[in-house]
């Protein structure tokens, strides 16, 4: 999760010389001459307190802070409330007492397009209500990026939830990032689970604002395909995507997130996928492959010699025929139980060509344990066949429904955060 840091406090007091002139100050600073007595005039508040903040880019958290107001005239000592108003970068809310609060605009593309340590500053105006006014500045600060040594970045795509209630809703937080048609939710087909919103938000206090994808063993389908053998719920780029989340041949990318499963969650002997880099071919010619195979998998399975494995699967595509090059692997397998119940962020760098490179990392957040780590430095990533195809990733819970009774008729949720896709250049 995201720090904060709250610098110094500063004292902003406005000293306003000609206020019997322009009728500023307090409002009940319009002075009257009675009997000859001598023009008394009013001062102005003076405002302390917690007047900069500092905020890293990529945060969900509201940071806070709090002013003090002292004034001669009695009943001055407030502020003007505001409630969730609007910033450069922002939003911000402040009550009479002085206590404030701000989130980041987290569709803001100043923000998301920060650098790493690159900062922007957002101004706000407060006002007592004698209209004396203070500025607090928020410091916002381009978020690290996860970067494999000599990676140079080009351009970064972020989603993350708003929360819960809380400003956009899941469907429309995910189209903005990756365009329209984006989803592919059984609710969003005619005929399949359309009585169920299937990824909505949520919060807790490890990770904050998160996508819940919702699995039903029972009701859910593979898209407009009707009954079958398997279901899915999951988001995706495709060519109506940002061409910035979209992988052309020689093009190095790095992808992130942060994800949970349940332990209560039940596996298959075939296959439950969390994550896939996807091949667009769209002549579907295998001459060099084709997109009916994803390239790469972040999948559960069952095992029955050694219990329920995770595993990252690997394959190499077709021949010109359309058969299996028998190439295809498990570029890892390790144990399920250790990231279950946990929130696990994963590291993905990827050059797309046919002698490509790929490096996975894989860690526990609760205790920085690192899971597993790949790095795979020849390895074919690319099935394109013109300079229109391209790869892609996807995130989400794709299953085999076959072995229904290893599964649960329970709803389940799968937790996704922070989906993050940069595109960049290997230095030289």
């Amino acid at each position: 999760m995201s720090k904060y840091t709250l610098k110094p406090c500063n004292t902003v007091t406005a000293i306003l010389l000609s206020c019997l002139v322009a009728g500023c100050g307090s409002s009940g600073s319009d002075t009257t001459v009675q009997n000859n007595e001598a023009i008394s005039s009013q001062t102005p508040a003076t405002i302390a307190g917690n007047t900069l903040g500092e905020v890293i880019s990529d945060s969900n958290d509201a940071i806070t802070g709090s002013l003090t107001i002292t004034d001669q005239q009695s009943g001055e000592a407030a502020f003007v409330a505001q409630e969730n108003s609007a910033t450069s970068y922002g939003f911000f809310s402040l009550n009479a007492g002085g206590d404030w609060s701000y989130t980041l605009d987290d569709l803001n593309a100043s923000i998301t397009s920060l650098s790493e340590g690159e900062t922007l500053q957002d101004t706000i105006t407060v006002s007592s209500v004698d209209g004396t006014s203070a500025q607090i500045i928020i410091t916002i600060v381009g978020a690290p990026i996860a970067q494999a040594d000599g990676f140079e970045k080009i351009s970064h795509v972020l989603l993350q939830s708003d929360g819960v209630n809380s400003g956009l809703d899941a469907y429309t937080l995910i189209e903005n990032a990756f365009g329209e048609g984006s989803i592919e939710s059984p609710d969003l087909y005619a005929g399949n689970h359309e009585s169920v919103v299937h990824i909505i938000e949520d919060t807790d206090t490890i990770i904050g604002n998160h996508f819940v994808f919702l699995a039903h063993r029972d009701d859910d389908q593979d898209k407009d395909k009707g009954v079958s053998d398997r279901q899915r719920n999951e988001i995706k780029t495709y060519d109506k995507s940002p061409q910035e989340t979209l992988a052309f041949e020689g093009e190095t990318f790095q992808y992130s997130w942060k994800f949970k499963v349940s332990s209560e969650l039940e596996l298959t002997s075939k296959f439950s996928h969390f994550f896939q880099i996807k091949a667009r071919n769209d002549s579907n010619d295998n001459t060099n492959g084709n997109d009916d195979q994803p390239i790469i998998t972040l999948s559960g399975a069952q095992k029955n010699s050694t219990g329920n494995q995770l595993q990252v699967r690997y394959s190499a595509g077709f021949d010109e025929n359309g058969n299996s090059t028998g190439l295809d692997k498990n570029l890892i397998e390790t144990d399920w139980s250790l990231i279950t119940d946990e929130w696990v962020e994963v590291f993905v760098q990827a050059t797309f060509s046919e002698n490509g490179k790929f490096d996975m990392t894989l860690t526990r957040l609760s205790d920085n344990a690192e899971i597993f780590n790949i790095s795979e430095q020849n390895i074919d990533m690319w099935r394109g066949f013109s300079d229109d195809d391209f790869a892609r990733p996807k995130w989400g819970i794709y299953r085999s429904i076959v072995e229904t009774d290893s599964l649960r008729a329970d709803e389940e949720r799968v937790r996704f955060a922070d989906l993050s896709i940069t595109k960049g250049k290997i230095a030289q």
